[in-house]
């Protein structure tokens, strides 16, 4: 019976799904480090440079959940495909663009089509069971943390070694063609995992068909979270997007203005908490999701984050601060893939895609509030102040999957 199922609704293998995630994600991780130069190189100032790198997130915290509504609506393939063809397309205006103000209509249009990475989690939850969604969601964000690791890696290869020979142009243009590879793996490799509309109603026309969507369901039960619940849930997205958009924004003034790395060298340490986001996401997520619970993997990701940061702030040289760092990103890695299963699992079965746009949203938020604040105030004063701020913001986190943990416990024993 549930091999019927998974025939009937055109399930993907999960490495093509992966593959399809990872390659959708990457131009936009080439791009990422450039943004610091790109402002000094045109005379930008620190809070112009804080708007080109908070642009593209702060429109898709508006756009991800209609990209999101649009494939419940119509199936989550076209709209995948639509989003990333047109997003490839942004690239190479991005490449061609000569000014500050030019490269801000780059990145507001890379903002408006970039809603496909919550697409292509909302497929993984399509293609999962609640027992093991964690574990998969788990290797879809390292899918994007592979991409955030070598990413950074072609971008420092290409850009430049000082701000003399520094380009945006080369860098845009690989990134332009991987999203164009990306959207040819999807077209011709990627199965439908959730049909639109119409197509759905043709299919429980079918008894059997009905018969085998019952059965699933039923081994699928959905739970309601509570109005407190919720937005202690959106809470913590809000914070997992400010983390990961002030730290990642706030390393290169870090490592420039204290230790006169350039851009290629910052492109690689980029590279380098990408790469410590894979281990947590592909290594860990599963792992200790299935020995822990979610609650409990929450925790021990949310005190690896703790302990990370602090090393950061105190280590004794640049060496022990960056690896400090990567311990960091291991916690956030742990405690945010986490929040994404946790929601898939509350959310009504046809509005899974529309929740997680709206929880990609609501991270965006974060990532946007990080960075402005860090280049409107905190960088101003002293480069470590920003991680000073994420490390209050973890130990809320840490608060919260404490009280959670309690909370669970008491259930149990009653």
């Amino acid at each position: 019976m549930k091999r019927r199922f998974l025939i009937t609704f055109g399930i993907p293998p999960v490495p093509v799904l992966f593959v399809t995630i990872f390659a959708s994600v990457i131009p936009a991780s080439i791009i990422l480090p450039m943004l610091p130069f790109i402002g000094q190189k045109y005379g930008a100032t620190s809070f112009q440079i804080s708007l080109l790198f908070t642009l593209m997130p702060a429109l898709m915290i508006f756009v991800a959940p209609i990209w999101g509504k649009l494939s419940d609506k119509f199936g989550r393939k076209p709209i995948f495909m639509i989003s990333l063809a047109s997003s490839s397309l942004t690239f190479i205006i991005f490449g061609l663009a000569d000014s500050i103000d030019s490269m801000f209509v780059a990145r507001a249009l890379q903002g408006i089509t970039g809603g496909n990475v919550s697409i292509g989690f909302a497929m993984i939850a399509d293609s999962t069971t609640h027992g093991n969604r964690a574990k998969y969601l788990g290797y879809g964000s390292g899918a994007t943390a592979l991409a955030f690791f070598i990413g950074p890696v072609f971008g420092g290869l290409l850009m430049g070694s000082d701000l003399d020979t520094f380009t945006h142009a080369m860098p845009s243009y690989l990134a332009a063609g991987l999203g164009a590879l990306a959207t040819l793996i999807g077209v011709v490799f990627l199965k439908e995992t959730r049909p639109g509309e119409k197509r759905r109603t043709a299919l429980r026309q079918s008894q059997n068909d009905t018969e085998i969507i019952s059965d699933t369901v039923a081994k699928t039960p959905r739970v309601t979270l509570g109005r407190v619940g919720l937005t202690l849930l959106i809470i913590q997205f809000f914070i997992g997007g400010y983390v990961s958009g002030s730290d990642q924004f706030s390393f290169a003034f870090w490592a420039q203005g204290l230790h006169d790395w350039g851009p290629n060298n910052v492109s690689f340490g980029m590279a380098s908490m990408g790469l410590a986001y894979m281990v947590a996401t592909i290594g860990l997520v599963g792992p200790l999701s299935k020995r822990f619970g979610d609650v409990g993997a929450y925790f021990i990701g949310a005190i690896i984050n703790l302990a990370g940061l602090s090393t950061f702030l105190y280590g004794s040289n640049v060496w022990v601060s960056i690896a400090g760092l990567w311990v960091a990103i291991i916690g956030i890695g742990l405690w945010n893939t986490v929040l994404f299963s946790v929601l898939t699992k509350v959310s009504p079965e046809d509005k899974v895609g529309y929740m997680l746009g709206l929880s990609n949203g609501t991270a965006m938020v974060g990532r946007v509030v990080g960075p402005l604040i860090a280049g409107s105030f905190f960088l101003d004063i002293n480069p470590v102040l920003p991680f000073v701020v994420t490390l209050g913001l973890v130990l809320i986190v840490a608060v919260n999957a404490t009280r959670l943990i309690i909370i669970q416990r008491r259930a149990a024993s009653s």
